[in-house]
C-alpha cells in the first residue's frame, strides 16, 4: 500500500572505551550499519548528519557525560525522538531511573553481553520501524481525508466531532477549531424537506446501534450562516480492537452543489497567490457566517478597510519584484497585530482587509486600526527608499453600519474613500458619523498624549498628605497632567483610560516616576523629608520590564527606597496574583511602601488581602463623603480602620473636604487625611508652603 525503506538500519555508538567499542561492533555489524563516536562533544553533530535509528551511549566519558549528551539530543528538534540506550555500570535501581526519567528508552548493564545487546537494540529497531509506519499511515490517511471531494467528520462515543477535512469546514462554514468538542447537531443541523423540525443525526444511530447508517431522503443540513442544502450521506460506528464503539465517522456532500463545491476547494479561488492570504470571496463568506451567529449572540463585528497610498508608482519606480516582496512583508506586518482570532484578507494589489469576530466596543477596532497603521510605518522606514509612504484606513461595524456582508464592505469602501480624500480624517475614518466623530477625538487624544511623552509635556503636581494627629506633612501624592500648547493642564480623567487601551500608560508612567524621583532627590538634598507616593497603573504594574525600570532609577536618582510608596489598585490582584506578590515582596525588601488605593470600591477580598505585602490602606473618598451628609454613615470608614489597625496596617483617607470630616476620621483612627480642605494638587515650589502644615 505504501512505500517501504530497504535502507539497512543505522545504529550510532557514542563511547570512549576502545574495547567497548570492538565488543558492540562485532554485535552490531550483523544488525546494521554503525558509526562510532568517542567525544561527547561531537555526538549530537554526528547525530544530526547521520539520523541514526538507535543511539547507545555510555555515561562515563571525559568531556560530557552521557547524561549531558542525552541532554543536548532531547533538546534538539532533530534528534529528540531519537531512541537512546544508556551503557552503563550502575546497576542502583536510582540510577536506572534516573536514565529512564531523563528520556532513554532502556539501559544496557556492564560487563556486556552480546547476546543481550544485539536483542535490546533488535526490540528498540522494532519499535520504531511500528513507529515510522504507524506515521506513515496516519500521513497518508490525513492527505487521503484532506483531498477528497467528500465532507468528513469524526466524532467520539458520544457524538462530540473530533475531526473535519477541509470540504466540511468550507461546507458547513466552520473551522475544525470552532467545531472541535461540539456535539454533532451543533456543528450539521439536519431536517427533512422544509420541515422545520430537527432530524436525528445518523451519527446517533450508528453508535447506538453499531451499524453503518445512511441518512434519510430528501435530508437538508443547515450551514453556520443559516442557509439551508441538500445533503446526502452515511455513518459508520468506529471500533476498537476489542470491539467497543469508541466513536463515528460521517462521509457526507452536497448533491446540489458538489460541483461548485470542488472548484471553491481550489486554492486559486480561495486564497491570494502572494501572501497566501484568504481572498476577498472566502471573506465574504465568512462574514456571512460571522453575521448569522452575531445575531444569535448580539454582538458586534468590525471591518477594517487597509490600503497603501500611492502604491501604483512604487511599482514603476522599483518593479513589481520589489512591490510584491513589500506586500509580503505587510501582510506579515499586520497579522502580527492580530491576537483575538481576527481574519486577515488581501483584495486588491495594495488593499488588505481585517475582519474583527466579537466586537465588545468601537473603540477596540479604533485601537486596532492605529496599531496596525503605527507597526506598517515603521515598516517602511525600514525602506528608505520608499519616499512619502503612507496608508488610508476605512472602518465600518456591524450591525451599526450595515445589515449584510455586502453593504458592511461597501461602507468601509466608502470610508476608506473619505480617508483618501479628505485631510481631516488623517488617514483613518470611520462610517458612521457619529463614531468618526468620537474616533478623530480619541485619535487627537492619542496623538497628544505620543507627543506630551516625546515633547516633555508631562506635568508633576503634588498633594500632600498630612499627619491625622500632628497636622504635619508627611507625604505627598504624585499626580499626572499633560500640559496643552496654550500652558493650561489636561485632568487624568481625561486620558488615563485612553492610555491604558493603548499601553500609552507604560512610557506616561515611567516620565511621572523619573519626574517624581527628580523632585524627591530635590528635597532630600535641601533636608526635606518628604515620602512620595506614586500611583501606578495595573498595565505597567504587571509589565515584565517595570521593576528593572523602577529600581534603575532609583539608582539613577540617588533616592532612597524608604521613601518612596507605590499606589495599587485591588483589580491588580484580579490576574497573575502571584507574580504580583513576588514583585511586592521585592520591593518591600528593598524599604519601598505599598498602599492599596481606594480600598473598598473593587475586589476587597480579605482572603487575599493577609497575604498581600502591603502597608498602606487608602480609604476611597465616596466614603469619606458620607461623613458630611445630615445623617453621616461612617460604617465603611470605621471598618476599613479597624481592619487597617488590626494588620498592623497605616490608613489615609481621601476626599477630606472639611474640618469636621478630618476631626471625626481622626476619632476613627485614621492614620494620614488628604483633601482639599489641607491642600488641592500644587507644584513642586507650592509644596513648600504645605511643609508645616
Amino acid at each position: 500500500m505504501f512505500s517501504r525503506s530497504r535502507i539497512p538500519p543505522r545504529l550510532l555508538l557514542v563511547d570512549d572505551d576502545v574495547n567497548q567499542i570492538n565488543i558492540l561492533n562485532k554485535v552490531l555489524q550483523a544488525i546494521g550499519q554503525v558509526f562510532f563516536e568517542q567525544n561527547g562533544l561531537s555526538a549530537l553533530e554526528q547525530a544530526i548528519k547521520i539520523r541514526p535509528d538507535v543511539i547507545l551511549l555510555d555515561i562515563d566519558m571525559p568531556g560530557l557525560n552521557g547524561h549531558e549528551v542525552l541532554a543536548q539530543l532531547k533538546d534538539n528538534e532533530l534528534t529528540c525522538n531519537i531512541p537512546v540506550i544508556f551503557i552503563t555500570s550502575y546497576n542502583f535501581v536510582e540510577d536506572q531511573l534516573l536514565c529512564l526519567r531523563e528520556g532513554a528508552v532502556d539501559f544496557i548493564a556492564k560487563p556486556l553481553e552480546p547476546d543481550v545487546v544485539a536483542a535490546r537494540v533488535n526490540t528498540h529497531l522494532m519499535l520504531r520501524k511500528r513507529e515510522r509506519e504507524l506515521l506513515e499511515v496516519y500521513r497518508h490517511a490525513q492527505v487521503t481525508l484532506n483531498s477528497i471531494r467528500n465532507a468528513v467528520i469524526t466524532t467520539d462515543k458520544d457524538a462530540r466531532v473530533t475531526f473535519m477535512n477541509p470540504i466540511a469546514e468550507l461546507m458547513i462554514g466552520m473551522s475544525l477549531n470552532d467545531a472541535m468538542g461540539c456535539f454533532i447537531e451543533e456543528v450539521m443541523p439536519l431536517r427533512i424537506g422544509d420541515d422545520d423540525s430537527p432530524h436525528i443525526n445518523p451519527v446517533r444511530i450508528c453508535i447506538q446501534e453499531n451499524r453503518v447508517v445512511g441518512m434519510a431522503f430528501n435530508c437538508q443540513m443547515m450551514k453556520q450562516n443559516s442557509h439551508w442544502i441538500s445533503v446526502e450521506d452515511s455513518a459508520a460506528p468506529l471500533i476498537s480492537q476489542d470491539g467497543d464503539v469508541i466513536g463515528s465517522v460521517i462521509v457526507f456532500d452536497d448533491i446540489n452543489q458538489s460541483q461548485v463545491m470542488a472548484l471553491k476547494m481550489s486554492n486559486t479561488l480561495q486564497y491570494d497567490q502572494l501572501t497566501n492570504l484568504p481572498n476577498r470571496f472566502l471573506l465574504m463568506e465568512l462574514l456571512n457566517t460571522k453575521m448569522a451567529r452575531s445575531q444569535r449572540s448580539n454582538v458586534k463585528i468590525g471591518l477594517i478597510l487597509f490600503d497603501i497610498n500611492r502604491f501604483k508608482l512604487i511599482n514603476e519606480e522599483f518593479g513589481f519584484q520589489f512591490g510584491d516582496e513589500l506586500l509580503k512583508k505587510i501582510a506579515l506586518c499586520i497579522k502580527s497585530q492580530l491576537h483575538n482570532n481576527e481574519t486577515l484578507s488581501r483584495h486588491h494589489a495594495d488593499e488588505f482587509m481585517v475582519l474583527v469576530p466579537e466586537l465588545k466596543h468601537p473603540s477596540d477596532l479604533a485601537n486596532l486600526a492605529v496599531m496596525i497603521r503605527e507597526h506598517v510605518m515603521e515598516l517602511a522606514e525600514l525602506q528608505p527608499e520608499i519616499h512619502n509612504f503612507s496608508t488610508s484606513m476605512g472602518l465600518s461595524v456591524y450591525p451599526d453600519d450595515a445589515a449584510d456582508a455586502q453593504s458592511l464592505l461597501l461602507h468601509a469602501d466608502a470610508a476608506l474613500h473619505k480617508a483618501k480624500t479628505d485631510s481631516i480624517h488623517d488617514g483613518f475614518s470611520f462610517y458612521s458619523e457619529e463614531m468618526e466623530s468620537r474616533f478623530i477625538s480619541r485619535r487627537q487624544r492619542y496623538m497628544q498624549l505620543k507627543s506630551a511623552i516625546v515633547d516633555n509635556n508631562v506635568i508633576a503636581l503634588y498633594q500632600p498628605l498630612v499627619d491625622a494627629i500632628t497636622g504635619q506633612l508627611n507625604a505627598v501624592e504624585a499626580l499626572m497632567r499633560i500640559k496643552e500648547n496654550d500652558g493650561s493642564l489636561i485632568s487624568p480623567i481625561e486620558f488615563i483610560a485612553l492610555a491604558e487601551e493603548t499601553r500609552l500608560i507604560i512610557p506616561l508612567g515611567e516620565k511621572m516616576i523619573q519626574l517624581a524621583f527628580q523632585q524627591l532627590k530635590k528635597w532630600c538634598d535641601e533636608g526635606l523629608k518628604i515620602r512620595m507616593c506614586l500611583n501606578i497603573s495595573p498595565i505597567q504594574f504587571i509589565d515584565p520590564h517595570f521593576v528593572p525600570f523602577l529600581l534603575k532609577a532609583i539608582d539613577k536618582y540617588h533616592v532612597s527606597p524608604k521613601m518612596i510608596e507605590l499606589e495599587l489598585t485591588e483589580s491588580l490582584m484580579l490576574d497573575n496574583l502571584q507574580q504580583v506578590i513576588s514583585d511586592m515582596e521585592q520591593l518591600r525588601i528593598m524599604g519601598i511602601s505599598i498602599s492599596i488605593d481606594d480600598f473598598g470600591t473593587g475586589f476587597s477580598c480579605l482572603s487575599y488581602l493577609k497575604e498581600l505585602p502591603v502597608d498602606v490602606l487608602k480609604i476611597d473618598k465616596s466614603f469619606v463623603a458620607q461623613l458630611s451628609v445630615e445623617k453621616p454613615d461612617e460604617i465603611l470608614v470605621k471598618t476599613i480602620t479597624t481592619l487597617a489597625q488590626s494588620m498592623n496596617l497605616k490608613s489615609v483617607a481621601e476626599g477630606v473636604e472639611s474640618l469636621d470630616q478630618a476631626r471625626r476620621l481622626k476619632e476613627l483612627g485614621v492614620s494620614y487625611l488628604q483633601g482639599y480642605y489641607f491642600s488641592r494638587p500644587v507644584t513642586a515650589n507650592e509644596v513648600r508652603d504645605c511643609y508645616d502644615i
